[in-house]
């Protein structure tokens, strides 16, 4: 059964650390042994049969999709890991198949998982239901604390069995025509898709409209990599609007502006200097410096931390 590590294939952003800080302020990490994802948990019995309750209850009442990888200094396998192995082994695929629509996310996640562990024949299209439904999950892997959409620990779950084998495997690129092509698609999935393969022309269009007309970061980031001459001008309009948008996080901006930099063309100079000055870079940052003078900037004229 496939979950160690499954995460590190995501674009994750971790919400906190296991190691606690001698600090007597408050720390995050210290607030995350208060965490308690049971004051959401859905108990959904419909369409359970009488052999698998007591195994669904409990998952339910942790609300949580657990990988193997305990947290910090863990002995025991992970509760709600525990107990897919048992559904795993207790349960039909028709009685998984019906627990994927389980109102209990965990639940749902976990079936689906253990059906196409079972019998990879389901995963498309299950794959493509999840794709269609907004629902979230809370996941914890190791020391990892996250929200994700339900789709996504699904297809990490099948990326984690075949990753030696990426280009070539038939499943696996029809789940990320799946993600290019559905407008529901989270930017986590988008990204790893696009990270596995170039894509033929038969794509160009939709990843343009996700680009263009959609501003999705990593179909933008994908056509700079592999097509930045075509379409330099549209680019370098997404990546002006990157910078100026106020909710993306600043390191995230700042790999968007290296990003930007890229095109040498110093007539983004004054974009990317008043960048500069609401967030300011560290000397030591060269990918930025180095690439300034090509963008008609002097590093004498930019602020340093």
């Amino acid at each position: 059964m496939r979950f160690s590590g499954i995460f590190a294939v995501a674009l994750t952003i971790s919400l906190f650390s296991c190691n606690k800080k001698e600090d007597k302020k408050p720390v995050i990490s210290d607030l995350i042994d208060n965490l308690d994802f049971t004051k959401d948990a859905v108990f959904d019995s419909t369409n359970v049969p009488q052999h698998l309750r007591k195994i669904v209850k409990d998952m339910s009442s942790l609300n949580v999709y657990e990988t193997e990888e305990g947290g910090k200094g863990a002995i025991d396998t992970p509760l709600n890991f525990s107990n897919f192995r048992k559904l795993y082994k207790a349960a039909s695929e028709e009685e998984l198949l019906t627990l994927t629509d389980n109102k209990n996310q965990a639940v749902s996640v976990y079936s689906a998982i253990a059906l196409t562990e079972k019998n990879p024949q389901y995963l498309e299209n299950v794959f493509q239901q999840f794709l269609n439904r907004n629902e979230i999950v809370h996941t914890q892997n190791g020391c990892i604390y996250d929200n994700h959409k339900i789709a996504e620990p699904l297809y990490w779950s099948y990326f984690q069995s075949v990753k030696n084998n990426i280009q070539s495997d038939e499943i696996l690129q029809n789940l990320d025509t799946q993600i290019i092509f559905n407008s529901n698609s989270s930017d986590e999935l988008l990204k790893n898709a696009f990270e596995n393969r170039i894509y033929s022309g038969a794509y160009k269009k939709q990843i343009e409209d996700l680009a263009f007309r959609y501003h999705k970061i990593p179909a933008i980031i994908y056509l700079t990599d592999q097509h930045k001459r075509e379409y330099s001008v549209k680019l370098q309009k997404e990546y002006s609007q990157m910078l100026e948008n106020e909710n993306l996080f600043k390191g995230a901006k700042q790999r968007y502006l290296v990003k930007f930099l890229s095109f040498n063309n110093p007539e983004n100079r004054d974009i990317i200097l008043d960048y500069l000055k609401k967030d300011t870079i560290f000397s030591d940052q060269y990918p930025i410096l180095f690439q300034l003078k090509n963008n008609g900037i002097s590093p004498n004229e930019i602020p340093l931390k």
